[in-house]
């Protein structure tokens, strides 16, 4: 799962003419009338193109909106562009540390220009960040990809801008689990935190992942600038339902048979209910970091595996306190 950042021009007079008929909009707190409008054209756009290609269309996350303009106002602070700020979080640490808990695939487009934007002009560059995006050409087309995944569900949409520079961050999310008891977002490596969930009607949860990474460093922002990907960590642990398990409905317990094993001689590692619920205790094995959790689901009759979820958990030493990602 890579996301190139969107790099544009660094100076665009195109958009000159614009600031003629449409009045300045130059400090001072962000419109939030003019943010939402932004956001709506650009929800638009992106369901326009997906319609183009036989897609459902997704819908707008509040909450992962508000996640992405906080984001994007940071950048602007610190003059950086990509899918990172200078704390060195990547898209799905940040997200799942503001309580986010679906699979996530992170757009991102920096503008810088000469001149202060207007409302025309700020219409104008979203519309063309969202065509520039969908003409990309593979193997160099991560963002019309991710616009074009056929299983997100909704999208965060955010905007900020100040002067001549403006970013826009489209968080794409997959919500496919309803979580019973989500996951810690901090513990230490001696406890083991428990997921449970059930994913939706005609889905099935094929398997669970753990990736493991050290915490985030803070970044320069030349290091952040030069930074045009980033990916879950290869370092990982790949968990499977059990298959000798005893399967719950209510007061009710029977045994699936004994001689059902993988290819790899195992019988899985946690439980699936009767109704598709899961349970799994994490394991923290990897010392003290990052573990990024993701759960697999499977469409029923289909060969497809969707990532839906996408929970960083950070770990300490046992006796030492958790800090909360800022």
């Amino acid at each position: 799962m890579r996301h190139a950042s969107h790099r544009f021009n660094p100076f665009v007079p195109a958009v000159l003419g614009l600031l003629l008929v449409s009045p300045l909009l130059q400090g001072g707190p962000v419109h939030e009338e003019t943010v939402i409008s932004l956001r709506h054209t650009i929800l638009a756009a992106i369901n326009e193109d997906r319609a183009l290609h036989g897609l459902a269309p997704v819908q707008l996350d509040p909450h992962a909106s508000e996640i992405a303009d906080q984001f994007c106002a940071r950048q602007i602070r610190e003059r950086t562009r990509g899918h990172f700020v200078t704390d060195g979080q990547p898209p799905y640490m940040r997200y799942s540390q503001s309580g986010g808990n679906d699979g996530l695939s992170q757009n991102a487009a920096a503008w810088s220009a000469n001149y202060v934007f207007s409302e025309a002009s700020l219409a104008a560059l979203v519309r063309e960040s969202q065509r520039e995006m969908m003409a990309e050409v593979a193997p160099n087309d991560g963002h019309r990809r991710t616009i074009l995944d056929p299983w997100a569900t909704h999208v965060g949409i955010g905007v900020a801008w100040e002067g001549g520079e403006l970013r826009l961050s489209q968080e794409f999310i997959r919500r496919y689990l309803e979580w019973k008891r989500p996951l810690a977002r901090s513990t230490s490596v001696d406890k083991r935190p428990l997921a449970m969930g059930k994913p939706r009607d005609g889905y099935r949860v094929h398997s669970i992942s753990v990736h493991f990474e050290k915490q985030p460093e803070t970044m320069s922002t030349a290091l952040v600038n030069r930074l045009e990907t980033y990916a879950l960590p290869t370092r990982r642990r790949d968990y499977r339902p059990r298959l000798d398990a005893p399967v719950t409905n209510g007061p009710k317990r029977d045994m699936r048979a004994s001689s059902r094993i993988y290819a790899d001689g195992s019988r899985g590692d946690f439980t699936i209910d009767r109704d598709g619920a899961f349970s799994f205790a994490i394991p923290l094995d990897e010392g003290p970091g990052l573990y990024t959790v993701v759960v697999w689901v499977q469409p029923e009759g289909r060969d497809e595996i969707i990532s839906a979820s996408n929970v960083s958990i950070q770990a300490s030493a046992p006796g030492t306190r958790a800090t909360r990602a800022k």
